[in-house]
């Protein structure tokens, strides 16, 4: 999950609740994971606001105060010091009600009055923001130099100045602005939603007893019977195949829909636009590393193939498929309540530093109200941080239940969590929290193989301990190789449509396949994948961001590397990059904290041998067994 202070978009408040709402479910537990004390599981709303009383009058007196601010047009260099800072403060008492109302909603998906209230309050913070913007994208803000920076006191809002100076280049008039926004809306996006959530299917029978291939996708791939495995998930590609059509075409306007779009404000494409914002990498930089990907495709099918071999052994399956891969090899993991697994998650997390551990101790521990992941009625299935600078901070989960992924959520979110815990402490301008999405996921990705690490070492057999690193391996490959596979379909697409090549279902079947032909061991063999890309949203929801998830794993790779050749310079050096926030570009901060930037050569290098690594490691634990 995104950290919580990156602000949803103006009418997303409620619609983003109301579709969390809609997975909510109960969860059956056979233990307490909270040793009978769940009501200290629960986050203390009083750090927010007194009562719901004091929000109300604080709420009403903070709308008057951003209206008084939007009259206010009256901005030089001489009051531009004091309106920056009236700004960062009513952006600040702003998220206080934002992240107060997200956490009422996440805990009561049945609170529509909060939700509503929630919504307008993210609409506000939207207006205040782009009214500012608006005024320092213009003369005599875009030109200030570096004496007038020391003169005016402006020093600490230099990058937020340049940032606007920047974005202005690809501004549009008022009227042209206005125009787009009403052409363009989500009736393609909600399209391919509303398909896919109503996608039906005839169900199949085996062995005397039906399934629905879309509603048991998960019993089809935990069966120990092979054919069964193989009819459902076939049933199941074919469910969505059906559709591939009209996907196929919503998928193509998609794409044509944000290429006009982004041309219109000044881009030559719509990757290049996207990877300035998110990445800050030239659309050029991107694709040379999606070209270098497919050259390393062996370090993938190595790993691929290890599986394939240790399949085959456990199992007798002489011909394996890609969804016989996810089969137990001998290890179950066994539920652990919180009292275990706060001391497990701190012992992990002590390369990062004494500071960083103190501050994660202090979340985790349910005396302190910041926490929220005991179960209840009503609650919104969502795992997330909430916080901002000056901001109390919380961690909010549906329900922890002692699964691996319930402590990997915990040691994710958390990280996140951590991270805004120390910007907050930290940052004189409250707006540097944000940053490219992909940095934040980069360090809670860490905690993560921090987390695994522990768990092997921890274990004493074979078999648990080729369980984590197999875990391990897991996350790698999905981070690097299929966050690639989609990065180079999604460019592919953008290339194809544009050239007039890419106009039909076939068309972005064959762009797929010949991707995935060059990465996959399987593909060749399961024709019943090559629409595999309608199963993908992020494709449709939030076209280009997949690569993201490549360069977020790579710094991740990094990071774990260099605290492992120096720790006790990464500690310090690393915390230190975690308080300072956004208030230079990424290169920038990268090199001066860490010392290696987003350089291809170097960062992709280190990935691809951590993974040889761990691929030999796993390969001589299952020598073992």
């Amino acid at each position: 999950m995104l950290p919580s202070y990156i602000p949803l978009k103006k009418s997303t408040f409620a619609l983003t609740i109301g579709l969390l709402c809609l997975f909510t479910n109960t969860y059956a537990q056979k233990y307490d994971p909270f040793d009978g004390k769940a009501q200290d599981f629960h986050v203390q709303l009083t750090r927010y606001f007194k009562s719901q009383e004091d929000e109300k009058i604080s709420l009403k007196l903070l709308s008057d105060s951003t209206t008084a601010f939007h009259k206010d047009s009256v901005w030089n260099l001489n009051n531009l010091r004091a309106h920056l800072d009236r700004y960062e403060s009513l952006l600040v008492s702003l998220q206080r009600h934002l992240q107060y109302y997200r956490l009422v909603c996440y805990k009561n998906n049945k609170d529509t009055l909060a939700q509503h209230t929630g919504q307008k309050i993210d609409e506000s913070i939207d207006e205040l923001q782009d009214a500012t913007n608006g005024i320092l994208q213009k003369t005599p803000f875009t030109t200030i130099n570096n004496t007038q920076l020391s003169k005016y006191f402006l020093v600490k809002y230099q990058y937020l100045l340049a940032q606007a100076k920047q974005n202005a280049a690809h501004n549009l008039s008022t009227h042209d602005d206005h125009l787009i926004n009403i052409l363009l809306d989500d009736h393609l996006i909600d399209r391919y939603d509303a398909l896919m959530d109503n996608v039906k299917a005839d169900s199949i029978t085996y062995n005397g007893k039906k399934y629905n291939p879309v509603n048991d996708k998960q019993i089809f791939l935990k069966s120990p019977d092979s054919l069964l495995r193989k009819m459902g998930m076939t049933a199941y590609y074919q469910a969505y195949t059906n559709h591939g059509e009209i996907l196929a075409a919503t998928l193509i306007d998609i794409t044509k829909q944000r290429t006009a779009l982004f041309k219109a404000y000044g881009f030559k494409s719509a990757p290049e636009r996207t990877y300035a914002r998110k990445l800050q990498l030239s659309e050029a930089s991107v694709k040379q590393m999606l070209t270098e990907m497919t050259t390393h495709a062996d370090v993938l099918k190595a790993y691929q193939q290890l599986q394939t071999d240790q399949v085959k052994r456990v199992t007798g399956i002489s011909h394996v498929h890609s969804w016989d891969t996810t089969l137990p090899m001998g290890f179950t993991w066994q539920p652990l309540p919180f009292s275990q697994v706060r001391p497990l998650v701190l012992d992990a997390l002590a390369p990062l530093g004494t500071e960083y551990v103190q501050h994660f101790a202090y979340l985790l521990n349910p005396a302190n109200g910041e926490l929220d992941i005991a179960p209840g009625p009503n609650r919104v299935t969502e795992f997330t941080s909430v916080g901002f600078p000056r901001v109390p901070e919380s961690l909010y989960m549906k329900s922890y239940g002692g699964a691996l992924s319930d402590v990997s959520h915990l040691i994710h979110e958390g990280g996140h969590a951590i991270h805004e815990q120390l910007m907050s402490e930290n940052l004189s301008v409250p707006s540097y929290v944000q940053g490219p999405n992909f940095l934040f996921e980069s360090y809670a990705m860490l905690n993560e193989l921090l987390l695994l690490d522990a768990l092997e070492k921890k274990d004493t057999t074979v078999k648990g301990k080729a369980f984590y690193t197999k875990q391990f391996l897991d996350k790698l490959s999905l981070e690097v190789f299929t966050s690639a596979e989609e990065g180079a379909f999604e460019q592919g697409l953008y290339d194809g449509v544009t050239a007039g090549n890419i106009n039909t279902q076939a068309d972005v079947d064959s762009l797929y396949a010949g991707i995935m032909n060059k990465y996959d061991i399987y593909f060749p063999n399961e024709p019943q994948r090559h629409s595999e890309w309608i199963n993908k949203r992020l494709v449709f929801d939030d076209p280009l961001y997949n690569v993201n998830y490549l360069y977020a794993m790579l710094v991740t790779c990094k990071l774990y590397e260099l605290q492992h050749t120096d720790p006790k310079t990464f500690a310090t050096n690393y915390t230190a990059l975690l308080k300072n926030g956004f208030n230079a570009p990424v290169n920038v901060l990268l090199k001066k904290f860490m010392g290696f930037d987003l350089d291809n050569t170097t960062l992709l290098s280190g990935a691809l041998q951590l993974m040889r690594d761990k691929t030999a490691q796993l390969k001589a634990l299952y020598a073992q067994y």
